[in-house]
Protein backbone atom coordinates (compact mmCIF):
# COMPACT_ATOMS: atom_id res chain seq x y z
CA UNK A 1 0.00 0.00 0.00
CA UNK A 2 1.18 3.53 -0.70
CA UNK A 3 0.49 6.85 0.91
CA UNK A 4 -1.36 9.18 -1.46
CA UNK A 5 -0.10 12.68 -2.15
CA UNK A 6 -1.79 15.50 -0.21
CA UNK A 7 -4.84 16.80 -2.07
CA UNK A 8 -3.37 20.30 -2.41
CA UNK A 9 -0.21 19.11 -4.16
CA UNK A 10 -0.06 17.68 -7.67
CA UNK A 11 2.59 14.91 -7.80
CA UNK A 12 5.66 16.54 -9.35
CA UNK A 13 6.37 13.74 -11.84
CA UNK A 14 3.07 14.60 -13.57
CA UNK A 15 3.71 18.29 -14.13
CA UNK A 16 6.41 20.86 -14.87
CA UNK A 17 5.45 23.02 -11.91
CA UNK A 18 6.55 23.29 -8.30
CA UNK A 19 5.40 25.24 -5.26
CA UNK A 20 7.42 28.37 -4.59
CA UNK A 21 9.43 28.15 -1.37
CA UNK A 22 8.43 31.72 -0.44
CA UNK A 23 5.78 31.28 2.29
CA UNK A 24 4.08 34.52 1.22
CA UNK A 25 3.81 33.53 -2.44
CA UNK A 26 2.75 29.83 -2.59
CA UNK A 27 1.53 29.75 -6.14
CA UNK A 28 2.39 27.36 -8.93
CA UNK A 29 4.91 28.76 -11.39
CA UNK A 30 6.52 27.13 -14.41
CA UNK A 31 10.08 25.84 -14.14
CA UNK A 32 12.43 27.03 -16.84
CA UNK A 33 13.29 24.45 -19.47
CA UNK A 34 17.00 24.56 -18.65
CA UNK A 35 16.43 23.56 -15.04
CA UNK A 36 13.25 21.52 -15.46
CA UNK A 37 14.77 18.07 -14.99
CA UNK A 38 16.93 19.11 -12.05
CA UNK A 39 14.01 20.68 -10.21
CA UNK A 40 11.82 17.67 -10.92
CA UNK A 41 14.36 15.32 -9.42
CA UNK A 42 14.88 17.48 -6.34
CA UNK A 43 11.17 18.01 -5.76
CA UNK A 44 10.15 14.44 -6.52
CA UNK A 45 12.65 12.91 -4.11
CA UNK A 46 10.89 13.76 -0.82
CA UNK A 47 7.47 13.00 -2.33
CA UNK A 48 8.60 9.63 -3.65
CA UNK A 49 10.17 8.85 -0.29
CA UNK A 50 6.83 9.51 1.40
CA UNK A 51 4.89 7.52 -1.19
CA UNK A 52 7.24 4.56 -0.96
CA UNK A 53 6.75 4.19 2.78
CA UNK A 54 4.40 1.29 3.64
CA UNK A 55 1.26 2.24 5.52
CA UNK A 56 0.70 0.41 8.79
CA UNK A 57 -2.74 -1.14 9.09
CA UNK A 58 -4.27 -2.49 12.27
CA UNK A 59 -6.30 -5.58 11.49
CA UNK A 60 -9.84 -5.27 12.82
CA UNK A 61 -10.38 -8.35 14.96
CA UNK A 62 -14.13 -8.78 14.60
CA UNK A 63 -16.04 -11.99 13.99
CA UNK A 64 -17.78 -10.92 10.79
CA UNK A 65 -14.46 -10.16 9.07
CA UNK A 66 -13.13 -13.72 9.39
CA UNK A 67 -14.15 -17.17 8.26
CA UNK A 68 -13.70 -19.91 10.86
CA UNK A 69 -12.43 -22.94 8.95
CA UNK A 70 -12.70 -26.44 10.48
CA UNK A 71 -10.80 -29.60 9.63
CA UNK A 72 -12.68 -32.83 9.10
CA UNK A 73 -12.53 -35.28 12.03
CA UNK A 74 -10.67 -32.77 14.25
CA UNK A 75 -12.41 -30.96 17.06
CA UNK A 76 -12.34 -27.22 16.27
CA UNK A 77 -10.78 -24.68 18.59
CA UNK A 78 -13.35 -22.46 20.30
CA UNK A 79 -12.86 -18.85 19.20
CA UNK A 80 -14.28 -15.80 20.94
CA UNK A 81 -14.09 -12.15 19.83
CA UNK A 82 -14.33 -9.45 22.49
CA UNK A 83 -13.55 -5.75 22.04
CA UNK A 84 -10.55 -6.06 19.75
CA UNK A 85 -9.23 -9.28 21.26
CA UNK A 86 -9.48 -12.83 19.92
CA UNK A 87 -9.37 -15.71 22.40
CA UNK A 88 -8.60 -19.29 21.33
CA UNK A 89 -9.76 -22.07 23.67
CA UNK A 90 -7.71 -25.14 22.73
CA UNK A 91 -8.69 -28.61 23.94
CA UNK A 92 -6.91 -31.23 21.80
CA UNK A 93 -8.31 -29.12 18.97
CA UNK A 94 -7.41 -27.33 15.75
CA UNK A 95 -9.08 -24.86 13.37
CA UNK A 96 -8.20 -21.42 12.02
CA UNK A 97 -9.50 -17.97 11.19
CA UNK A 98 -9.16 -16.86 7.57
CA UNK A 99 -9.08 -13.25 6.38
CA UNK A 100 -9.00 -12.60 2.62
CA UNK A 101 -7.50 -9.31 1.42
CA UNK A 102 -9.21 -7.24 -1.27
CA UNK A 103 -5.83 -6.59 -2.90
CA UNK A 104 -2.36 -8.12 -2.79
CA UNK A 105 -0.41 -6.34 -0.07
CA UNK A 106 3.33 -6.00 0.31
CA UNK A 107 3.91 -6.85 3.97
CA UNK A 108 7.38 -6.31 5.41
CA UNK A 109 6.60 -6.01 9.11
CA UNK A 110 4.11 -7.71 11.42
CA UNK A 111 3.49 -6.80 15.05
CA UNK A 112 1.00 -8.12 17.59
CA UNK A 113 0.39 -8.66 21.30
CA UNK A 114 -0.48 -12.02 22.80
CA UNK A 115 -0.73 -14.07 25.98
CA UNK A 116 -1.41 -17.70 26.85
CA UNK A 117 -1.98 -19.95 29.84
CA UNK A 118 -2.34 -23.69 30.18
CA UNK A 119 -0.20 -26.54 28.88
CA UNK A 120 1.35 -27.02 25.43
CA UNK A 121 2.88 -30.50 25.39
CA UNK A 122 5.98 -30.13 23.25
CA UNK A 123 9.46 -30.16 24.68
CA UNK A 124 12.12 -29.73 21.99
CA UNK A 125 12.83 -28.24 18.58
CA UNK A 126 13.10 -31.76 17.16
CA UNK A 127 9.62 -32.59 18.43
CA UNK A 128 8.32 -29.29 17.08
CA UNK A 129 9.56 -30.23 13.60
CA UNK A 130 7.63 -33.52 13.70
CA UNK A 131 3.96 -34.13 13.00
CA UNK A 132 3.48 -35.26 16.58
CA UNK A 133 4.76 -31.92 17.89
CA UNK A 134 3.30 -29.54 15.32
CA UNK A 135 1.16 -27.37 17.61
CA UNK A 136 1.54 -23.77 18.79
CA UNK A 137 0.25 -21.29 21.33
CA UNK A 138 -0.45 -19.01 18.39
CA UNK A 139 0.32 -18.84 14.69
CA UNK A 140 0.07 -15.68 12.62
CA UNK A 141 0.05 -16.92 9.04
CA UNK A 142 0.76 -14.81 5.97
CA UNK A 143 -0.82 -16.35 2.87
CA UNK A 144 1.56 -15.59 0.02
CA UNK A 145 0.59 -14.81 -3.57
CA UNK A 146 1.44 -17.45 -6.19
CA UNK A 147 0.03 -20.09 -8.49
CA UNK A 148 -0.47 -23.46 -6.75
CA UNK A 149 0.14 -26.77 -8.44
CA UNK A 150 -2.95 -27.81 -10.42
CA UNK A 151 -5.03 -30.27 -8.41
CA UNK A 152 -8.56 -31.30 -9.44
CA UNK A 153 -11.05 -29.57 -7.18
CA UNK A 154 -12.73 -32.89 -6.42
CA UNK A 155 -9.52 -34.18 -4.81
CA UNK A 156 -9.12 -31.26 -2.41
CA UNK A 157 -10.26 -31.65 1.21
CA UNK A 158 -13.26 -29.59 2.21
CA UNK A 159 -11.25 -27.06 4.22
CA UNK A 160 -8.92 -26.39 1.28
CA UNK A 161 -11.88 -25.84 -1.05
CA UNK A 162 -13.22 -23.36 1.49
CA UNK A 163 -9.90 -21.51 1.54
CA UNK A 164 -9.71 -21.33 -2.26
CA UNK A 165 -13.29 -20.12 -2.51
CA UNK A 166 -12.67 -17.42 0.11
CA UNK A 167 -9.34 -16.02 -1.11
CA UNK A 168 -9.56 -13.46 -3.90
CA UNK A 169 -6.08 -14.28 -5.24
CA UNK A 170 -4.21 -17.54 -5.75
CA UNK A 171 -1.63 -18.67 -3.21
CA UNK A 172 1.10 -21.29 -3.27
CA UNK A 173 2.86 -20.63 0.05
CA UNK A 174 2.33 -19.64 3.65
CA UNK A 175 4.59 -18.24 6.37
CA UNK A 176 3.74 -18.82 10.03
CA UNK A 177 5.10 -16.47 12.69
CA UNK A 178 5.24 -18.50 15.92
CA UNK A 179 5.96 -16.86 19.30
CA UNK A 180 7.51 -18.87 22.16
CA UNK A 181 8.44 -21.73 19.84
CA UNK A 182 10.89 -24.44 20.90
CA UNK A 183 13.19 -23.29 18.11
CA UNK A 184 15.43 -20.33 18.88
CA UNK A 185 14.11 -16.92 17.78
CA UNK A 186 14.89 -16.36 14.12
CA UNK A 187 14.99 -20.07 13.26
CA UNK A 188 13.08 -21.18 10.17
CA UNK A 189 11.88 -24.70 9.45
CA UNK A 190 9.40 -26.38 7.11
CA UNK A 191 6.03 -27.66 8.23
CA UNK A 192 6.03 -31.45 8.62
CA UNK A 193 2.72 -31.44 6.75
CA UNK A 194 3.71 -29.30 3.75
CA UNK A 195 6.95 -28.00 2.24
CA UNK A 196 4.95 -24.96 1.06
CA UNK A 197 4.67 -23.73 4.66
CA UNK A 198 7.60 -22.02 6.38
CA UNK A 199 7.64 -21.68 10.16
CA UNK A 200 9.48 -18.75 11.74
CA UNK A 201 10.23 -18.56 15.46
CA UNK A 202 9.70 -14.96 16.60
CA UNK A 203 10.83 -13.43 19.91
CA UNK A 204 8.41 -11.86 22.39
CA UNK A 205 8.97 -8.92 24.70
CA UNK A 206 7.08 -8.85 28.04
CA UNK A 207 4.68 -5.98 28.68
CA UNK A 208 3.43 -4.51 31.96
CA UNK A 209 0.01 -6.22 31.88
CA UNK A 210 1.06 -9.90 31.45
CA UNK A 211 0.86 -9.60 27.69
CA UNK A 212 3.81 -10.08 25.34
CA UNK A 213 4.64 -8.09 22.23
CA UNK A 214 6.07 -9.37 18.95
CA UNK A 215 7.52 -7.20 16.19
CA UNK A 216 9.01 -9.02 13.22
CA UNK A 217 10.47 -7.53 10.02
CA UNK A 218 11.13 -9.58 6.89
CA UNK A 219 14.25 -9.00 4.80
CA UNK A 220 11.95 -8.19 1.89
CA UNK A 221 8.25 -7.48 1.55
CA UNK A 222 5.98 -10.51 1.25
CA UNK A 223 3.23 -10.34 -1.38
CA UNK A 224 0.33 -11.33 0.84
CA UNK A 225 -3.26 -12.23 -0.12
CA UNK A 226 -4.66 -12.95 3.34
CA UNK A 227 -4.07 -13.89 6.97
CA UNK A 228 -4.45 -17.22 8.79
CA UNK A 229 -4.79 -17.01 12.59
CA UNK A 230 -4.53 -20.23 14.55
CA UNK A 231 -3.92 -21.90 17.92
CA UNK A 232 -3.85 -25.70 18.02
CA UNK A 233 -3.21 -28.63 20.34
CA UNK A 234 -4.57 -31.66 18.48
CA UNK A 235 -1.19 -33.27 17.75
CA UNK A 236 0.20 -32.88 21.29
CA UNK A 237 -3.00 -33.47 23.30
CA UNK A 238 -2.71 -29.96 24.73
CA UNK A 239 -5.19 -27.76 26.57
CA UNK A 240 -4.60 -24.02 26.81
CA UNK A 241 -6.09 -20.61 26.14
CA UNK A 242 -4.34 -17.94 24.09
CA UNK A 243 -5.32 -14.39 23.19
CA UNK A 244 -4.40 -11.98 20.42
CA UNK A 245 -4.76 -8.20 20.12
CA UNK A 246 -3.25 -5.22 18.26
CA UNK A 247 -2.32 -7.12 15.10
CA UNK A 248 -0.66 -4.68 12.68
CA UNK A 249 0.79 -5.26 9.21
CA UNK A 250 3.19 -2.79 7.65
Amino acid sequence: MRASAPAAVTPCFLTGYHIDANPTDKELRPITTAHNNMHKRLLCLPLLMVMSQPVAEQIVLEKDRFEHVHFRRIQPTIVDFDQGTVAFEVNDSSSFLLLAFDSIRAVQKVSFEWQADGVLNKHSAAEERSRQGDDAWLRIGLIISGEPEPVPLALLPRWMKQVRNTLRFASDKMIYLIPDARHAPGAIWSSPFSSAIDMVSVPSQPMDDDWKRVSFTFNEAQQTVGLWLMADGDNTNSQFRSRLRNLVID
